[in-house]
């Protein structure tokens, strides 16, 4: 299920509110997310006419049923009991030559990530966060192996942005192994993929697993990619934004502070810096 088929099962169902009065991207949509814990849907960005912000799409269990594709009103362990049977049947990827996101193709020089109605989402916040519910797609140089996670984004400059996470996290293994032999870690970045992939992509999986056939046995269905063009990585064809780049080798830039998930403002003064080569 891509995002756009998910937000209109959400209307459909009366689980989405739409945000039709104008919003400022600093602070407002962040403050309106955290007060209204239901999907919401703001179609007046100001200062950015014909974009849209989707946010809390997985706000409650039941949500989560529906994403999976499953019938509205299952109670909480009949949708975790379908999710662990889901889980043990994972399937492999498959690559198809096109998808709706290489329609708009934007090349290196003519990038700008504030073009999109980037939020920044606290007050506490350092800037913009281009990446908060997205994936960072990265692989093993030594062996192949590909990382699908989730890694938060502060945007630097037009083309570049933070990657953070520790040097454990499998996105840190996968940047040593490289910096040891002085390589860039090639990276793509997509935001708006379908909510199985997300879930996937913020499971933890063993190091080497493909997340991408976990979301694939969330979907019962192989996931479809589509490989991209100036990095050796694929992504999910129905993707709504694609960015491609990679981590420049022995950068460490400052991302935050910013208010995430664990209910306080953080700062990483370790984090990698991604630069962009091709946006769809």
């Amino acid at each position: 299920m891509d995002l756009r088929t998910f937000v209109d099962l959400l209307s459909k169902h009366g689980h989405l509110k739409r945000i039709e009065q104008e919003v400022d991207w600093k602070f407002e949509i962040g403050r309106i997310t955290r007060e209204n814990q239901v999907p919401l849907f703001f179609e007046n960005v100001k200062g950015y006419s014909g974009h849209r912000v989707f946010t809390n799409g997985l706000s409650n269990v039941g949500l989560i049923g529906l994403a999976l594709g499953l019938e509205p009103g299952q109670s909480q362990k009949e949708i975790i009991g379908e999710a662990k049977r889901r889980v043990q049947n994972p399937l492999t990827p498959r690559v198809v030559e096109a998808g709706p996101v290489l329609q708009n193709v934007v090349q290196k020089n003519d990038i700008d990530f504030l073009k999109f109605a980037v939020p920044q989402w606290n007050t506490q916040d350092a800037g913009r966060y281009l990446g908060t519910w997205h994936i960072n797609v990265t692989r093993d140089l030594e062996t192949g192996a590909r990382n699908v996670g989730v890694y938060r984004m502060q945007v630097l400059g037009p083309k570049q942005a933070t990657v953070s996470t520790s040097p454990t996290s499998h996105l840190g293994l996968h940047v040593a192994k490289a910096e040891k032999t002085g390589q860039a870690l090639q990276m793509a970045v997509a935001i708006g993929v379908g909510e199985a992939v997300m879930m996937a992509a913020s499971a933890a999986c063993p190091y080497g697993f493909d997340e991408y056939e976990l979301a694939g046995g969330l979907e019962t269905k192989s996931l479809q990619l589509i490989k991209c063009q100036t990095v050796d990585l694929e992504v999910p064809a129905d993707s709504e934004i694609v960015i491609e780049g990679f981590l420049t080798p022995g950068a460490r830039v400052q991302d935050g502070p910013y208010f995430d998930y664990a209910g306080k403002a953080n700062t990483n003064p370790n984090a990698f810096l991604f630069e962009a080569t091709q946006l769809m």
